[in-house]
């Protein structure tokens, strides 16, 4: 890799790690724990249960993506490029589901908030719509992973040993 091209990596890959440990692993998290806190006060309905369950697996599927992609790096380990990417897209739509279900929900239920009286659905959007940030650079990474020259070098190789396994010569079985 190119000295530009390494650097851009090794920044992409930080602002990756950094961006999926703020806000899918702890303010998705953080917000669905108070979801399901609230739950359990009787503060609010027994359908913010589903909320907090899909907001916390779609935050946990992300940080597994970002993980998997750095893991990804290696030419050996390019298959894990894929499954990161397929970590990211579901854990993001599970994420942005839950915020457009409980955003409806509040907007129709709940006042605003402070005395601004902001809506709570504005409050939530603000916090947790930035879990696209991590999504977006796992897939740039993991296709970055997918189609380096690195990684199809190495593919090319294997395929290369494996069709000459599979067309040498047979042994002799008479002499």
């Amino acid at each position: 890799m190119k000295k530009p091209a390494k650097f851009l990596h090794i920044l992409l890959t930080a602002a990756l790690l950094i961006s999926a440990a703020v806000y899918p692993g702890f303010m998705a998290t953080m917000s669905a724990a108070g979801w399901l806190y609230n739950v359990r006060q009787g503060a609010y309905p027994a359908v913010f249960r589903s909320f907090a369950g899909w907001m916390i697996a779609g935050g946990l599927l992300l940080c597994i993506g970002a993980v998997l992609v750095v893991l990804s790096a290696k030419p050996k380990r390019w298959k894990l490029a894929p499954v990161s990417m397929g970590a990211a897209a579901v854990g993001l739509a599970a994420c942005l589901s839950s915020l457009y279900r409980f955003t409806a929900y509040a907007d129709q239920h709940f006042s605003g908030i402070g005395e601004t009286m902001q809506p709570v659905s504005d409050l939530y959007r603000t916090r947790l719509l930035p879990v696209i940030l991590p999504a977006v650079l796992t897939l740039i990474l993991a296709a970055w992973h997918l189609f380096s020259e690195e990684a199809r070098d190495y593919r090319h190789r294997k395929r290369a040993e494996r069709l000459a396994a599979e067309n040498a010569p047979a042994p002799k079985i008479v002499d």
